[in-house]
């Protein structure tokens, strides 16, 4: 595994666990919220093991989060890109609009 995943799989497992912090839930409820052994929970927050995609949509919807914010290349980007995932149309296109204008100006 080269080092940007290793980084990645490692952000992922943090990220997994202050969510699950903030949401107040703790491991044994997140495992049987989603169906899952309370072990699993413990090995994404530690990097031991990657979720599958369908698992980690379920967390992000859990956590009230997206999957890709739990999986941002930066702790910074991981806030705007859940709030972007859950942006309405509108706000999406006045968004498009600033960054157009904030690029041509």
């Amino acid at each position: 595994m080269d080092d940007r995943s290793a980084a990645l799989i490692h952000d992922l497992g943090r990220r997994l666990f202050q969510a699950r912090v903030a949401a107040r839930l703790t491991v044994r409820e997140v495992a049987q919220a989603i169906g899952i052994d309370h072990s699993m929970i413990v090995r994404y927050e530690n990097a031991q093991s990657i979720p599958p995609l369908n698992r980690l949509i379920a967390l992000a919807d859990l956590y009230r989060n997206t999957p890709a914010a739990l999986l941002a290349s930066t702790d910074a980007a991981a806030p705007l890109i859940a709030a972007i995932d859950q942006a309405d149309a509108r706000t999406l296109a006045l968004l498009a609009q600033a960054m157009s204008a904030a690029h041509d100006g």
